[in-house]
């Protein structure tokens, strides 16, 4: 009976449909004048609600310290200027617009969305591919963000700062939640 209860609460209502992210990955770039610096992380959470009216409200989160430059002194450094202890997560959250289910098939959408590192929040709209796979949904993205913008220090090598602009990606596939 518990259990019964537990799925009525948990389930969505009708019309209403919840998919986890099954896998994933979110990675940054930031440019130096001598070299590129890419970093990823596949310990990503994330869900998603898609709703009768075809709106999908998502959010997708790492841990800071998730993510590998394969250069773990570059990995410490980048926990130091994004205030790691304080702010363990990044996370993008909005809302897709005009998504029914199943997928027919590959589409591109808008994520009206919040972006927040570092303790810093920030508007932003994120074009996404959908595409069906594998019975879920694979959603795959690339925006650039302003480290100044999110009060982030910009590391610096040889006395020159990495640019300004670094660049989001994510690949991520979600399923039907169990």
């Amino acid at each position: 009976m518990l259990a019964l209860v537990a799925l009525l609460l948990c389930a969505p209502p009708a019309g209403q449909q919840i998919l986890d992210l099954r896998q994933g990955s979110l990675t940054y770039l930031v440019v130096h004048k001598l070299h590129q610096v890419r970093g990823t992380s596949k310990e990503v959470e994330g869900r998603a609600l898609v709703l009768a009216d075809g709106t999908v409200r998502v959010q997708v989160r790492a841990k800071v310290a998730s993510f590998d430059s394969g250069n773990s002194n570059r990995d410490v450094n980048m926990r130091e200027v994004t205030h790691e202890a304080a702010h363990p997560y990044t996370e993008v959250r909005g809302i897709l617009s005009g998504v029914t289910l199943p997928l027919e098939g590959p589409r591109q959408a808008v994520l009206h969305g919040t972006v927040e590192l570092n303790g810093e929040k920030q508007t932003q709209d994120v074009p996404v591919k959908l595409q069906p796979e594998d019975g879920g949904i694979r959603a795959t993205f690339t925006f650039p963000i302003s480290l100044e913008g999110f009060k982030v220090e910009r590391p610096q090598l040889l006395l020159v700062k990495v640019d300004d602009r670094a660049t989001i990606s994510g690949d991520l596939l979600f399923g039907v939640a169990k």
